[in-house]
């Protein structure tokens, strides 16, 4: 299998699990309204004190008590005098113009200069783009940047320059699109099955940190040939997503990548360029366009 980006339902099951867990939590406590009328409704005690007591010497205790309760109304009603929230209303999120992947991804789509982080992808990703920058990915396990230029129907059909992050990553099975039975789905095992493999030509292996993960960074290409020798095409597949990341991606013939594989908890976190040989985007030097960006990323601890 080549470029290929497969739709996620994990987003969904993640929001109705949510969803759940607030339902069956807010039956436990009763509103403010309720408390208040539960305390105006119980009797006083000093109301039925003893017949002794004259008016002159002891204060009305009926009019005690609906002080109390006024008090006490008017401390716990939802409708007491709070002042409205302040400053501007809060800018709607575009619609993510990517359809491929259906209402599990929330991507920005074209993007101004700035600094922004994601909202679906984990670990939670800050970053910073220059001008003329999209977001096309902002799903549990995938996120996608395109530089000026690059079109998104070309990441899958090797045409487009693009930056993309993927959440947990492992070395193939040959020719199945699915993950390897004899490679360990570990860091170690997956960066030793990529720089060790006789179809790829790797080159500038060095370690590397990004966003506050380490790992190691390399370059690499496929060599000239059949590739894998699979019949559907030509092409040396790198590595395959596992949950929440859906993807098989490949070197292919006329593209250059370099790839941070980065140890992110038990999972490895894989950091991706791809340069196309000719054209892909507006940049001409991609590569260090795309590393400048990478060296922004701001990895969430903990998500």
């Amino acid at each position: 299998m080549a470029l290929v980006h497969r739709r996620s339902l994990l987003a969904l099951v993640s929001a109705g699990m949510i969803l759940t867990g607030v339902g069956c939590g807010a039956s436990s406590t009763p509103s403010p309204t309720t408390a208040a009328a539960a305390v105006s409704a119980q009797p006083s005690a000093v109301a039925h004190a003893s017949p002794a007591a004259t008016p002159a010497q002891q204060p009305s205790v009926t009019s005690a008590t609906a002080s109390a309760s006024a008090v006490a109304i008017a401390s716990t009603s939802p409708t007491s005098t709070a002042e409205p929230p302040s400053g501007p209303p809060s800018t709607p999120r575009p619609k993510c113009p990517n359809i491929e992947s259906g209402n599990t991804n929330q991507c920005l789509g074209p993007i101004a200069a700035g600094t922004y982080t994601t909202v679906v992808f984990h670990p939670t990703l800050t970053y910073t783009v220059p001008d003329g920058w999209s977001n096309m990915e902002d799903m549990a396990g995938n996120f996608l940047l395109l530089p000026p230029g690059a079109d998104l129907n070309g990441v899958d059909s090797n045409g487009a320059d693009y930056l993309g992050v993927y959440t947990s990553v492992v070395a193939p099975s040959l020719c199945t699109g699915e993950a390897s039975t004899t490679v360990e789905h570990t860091f170690d095992a997956l960066v030793n099955h990529t720089q060790n493999n006789p179809l790829l030509k790797v080159t500038n292996v060095h370690d590397v940190t990004t966003g506050g993960l380490t790992g190691v960074e390399m370059d690499l290409r496929m060599k000239p040939g059949p590739g894998d020798g699979c019949s559907d095409g030509v092409w040396v597949d790198i590595y395959v997503g596992q949950r929440p990341t859906d993807l098989v991606h490949s070197a292919l013939p006329g593209n250059n990548m370099r790839i941070a594989f980065l140890r992110n908890g038990e999972a490895t976190l894989a950091v991706e360029v791809t340069d196309i040989d000719q054209g892909g985007s507006d940049i001409n030097d991609w590569k260090s366009s795309a590393d400048a960006v990478a060296q922004t990323f701001e990895f969430a601890s903990g998500t």
